[in-house]
């Protein structure tokens, strides 16, 4: 566990082992995500992926498309996908 102290302004310093967890870098953004009660602090780019993620699993739930079928359409990407780059 990494402990910091909250400034007057309202600002913290990632700790060295926590940056070096999450490979951030200066100018790297970070995600503040409530999780269960909790903050969870996230790489931006984790948290966009992880945002777009839920949202695609909500909609293939709401379409009620199944695991099957999901893998089936990938498998045909894939495919295509494989066409079009030995052309």
């Amino acid at each position: 566990m990494e402990i910091s102290r909250v400034t007057s302004k309202g600002q913290v310093t990632i700790p060295k082992a926590v940056r070096e967890r999450l490979s951030l870098s200066e100018g790297d953004k970070v995600a503040f995500i409530e999780k269960d009660g909790n903050i969870v602090i996230a790489k931006s780019s984790i948290a966009a992926l992880r945002k777009f993620l839920d949202s695609m699993a909500e909609e293939v739930h709401e379409k009620g498309i199944t695991e099957k079928e999901l893998l089936n359409d990938l498998e045909q990407v894939r495919e295509e996908m494989w066409n079009e780059q030995k052309r």
